[in-house]
């Protein structure tokens, strides 16, 4: 292959789109076209970081398009739903609605079937041969068909849609489950980061404030106490740095092992929800609701089937009254009525009832567990943006404090001791605004999941 000097790709080129060419121009790369002999082309995207080659046959144009493409994909971090979606698709216990819906498909088939139970053969044979011995022969046999009763498959389609909705219903409720884990481990995830990076800038402070009374220790300036003093607060920063690495490191994993991604959305932030109460579209509340309602189709149609389902017989028989003669044979139709007793349908249909009952249950305990939740998250949230504000203030006087602090140390006006003091009133501040700035987002987060609402 013949490489020729690399030449800028220029617009306007045509066949390239120009929204496309604009984006890809606007991006943090050098794009350069190689011609060849043989036809291909090459191009080079250059990146401060990074460079790598696209090699294509096809068009300037399409080569543009599957650049821009590319280079869109690598540059664009997942978003809050895209992650909580990726985590869906992790979840272990994401099998369970298939398992319903394949449940409620199941009785939809059988309710489809034009008998109601499996058809059976019946064969019947008599004989005199150890009584009078007379050659009397019977031959008798039959296909048993169980019948449908009045009403009974609608009570069993009834149940499949029941079934089906609540496996939709359920598939809503694990979602909605997947997004508070995923809100709840994000956030986590945010509050290390942020206490990495105050847990780095102490460090760092810390060895600056090491170095400056080493120095001074040197001069004959401070005591050797101070130099010590100053050394064991840079151990202890340090310390806190390789715990706060643990804990994000800790939490990276986790997320990864949650969602099979790599890359963290860059914002998490979420506008609180409009809806001040409770609505029967939460997934949680929705899910309770429909498998009362299946509960209820169930029960109904147990009542329904207080008696077993008639058989209809269909068959032929053959005899001989004595050895020599002709056999005589007819054809049979046989009906089997089942009458049904009360005591025989009560224990199925006390237990459809208890079932019923547990699902009304569990759909009370739902509701008030949800109106709890609620609550204390309105209470949580309220209590965060105050919260948020006093620490604001309490920061404005601690940076004043340590200003005063530190010009009264450099004048030798002030011991280390009292630095160090306003040093870590100040870092504690700073902290606590972050937190608290966090935890107000992390309490929105969680009003919004006690509302049912889900990241868009």
């Amino acid at each position: 292959m013949r490489l020729l000097p690399a030449e800028p790709l220029q617009a306007p080129v045509s066949g390239l789109c120009p929204a496309r060419l604009r984006f890809v121009s606007s991006l943090p790369y050098k794009i350069r076209r190689v011609p060849t002999d043989s036809g291909p082309v090459l191009i080079n995207l250059e990146h401060a970081q990074t460079m790598f080659t696209v090699k294509t046959t096809t068009t300037l144009s399409t080569l543009a398009c599957t650049v821009w493409f590319s280079v869109a994909a690598h540059a664009a971090p997942p978003g809050l739903s895209a992650v909580v979606q990726a985590g869906f698709e992790h979840y272990p216990q994401r099998a369970l609605s298939d398992a319903i819906h394949r449940q409620g498909q199941a009785v939809r088939q059988q309710a489809a079937s034009l008998l109601a139970d499996d058809p059976a053969i019946r064969l019947r044979h008599e004989n005199d041969a150890w009584t009078d011995s007379d050659g009397f022969r019977s031959w008798e046999g039959g296909l048993d068909l169980p019948l449908w009763l009045p009403g009974q498959r609608d009570r069993r389609n009834e149940v499949a849609n029941a079934t089906d909705r609540e496996a939709e219903a359920v598939r809503q409720l694990q979602y909605w489950q997947v997004a508070g884990e995923i809100r709840e481990l994000l956030w986590s995830l945010r509050i290390a980061e942020t206490g990495l990076a105050l847990a780095r800038q102490a460090a760092d402070s810390g060895t600056v404030l090491e170095n400056d009374v080493n120095k001074r220790f040197q001069a004959g300036e401070l005591a050797r106490t101070d130099l010590i003093l100053a050394q064991k607060e840079a151990l202890a920063r340090q310390g806190d740095l390789i715990a706060a690495e643990s804990t994000r490191e800790r939490l990276i994993q986790q997320y990864q092992a949650w969602t099979g991604l790599s890359e963290l959305p860059t914002d998490i932030e979420e506008q609180i929800a409009p809806a001040k109460t409770l609505t029967d579209t939460h997934p949680a509340l929705a899910a309770a609701r429909l498998g009362t309602s299946r509960a209820r189709a169930k029960r109904d149609q147990i009542q329904g089937e207080k008696r077993a389902n008639p058989v209809l017989t269909l068959g032929g028989k053959s005899e001989r009254p004595v050895s020599g003669a002709s056999y005589d044979t007819a054809m049979t139709l046989e009906l089997h009525l089942p009458l049904g007793t009360k005591s025989q349908a009560a224990v199925r249909t006390a237990d459809a009832e208890r079932s019923l009952t547990e699902a009304s249950a569990e759909l009370a305990r739902v509701m008030r567990e949800l109106d709890t939740n609620l609550q204390r998250a309105r209470v949580e949230r309220e209590t965060a943006g105050r919260s948020l504000q006093l620490a604001q203030r309490q920061q404005a006087l601690a940076v004043e404090g340590l200003r005063l602090t530190q010009r009264a140390f450099e004048l030798g006006e002030s011991d280390l001791f009292t630095l160090l003091q306003a040093r870590a009133q100040a870092l504690t501040a700073e902290r606590d605004v972050r937190l608290r700035h966090l935890e107000l987002g992390r309490a929105t987060a969680r009003y919004n999941q006690a509302l049912g609402a889900l990241p868009e």
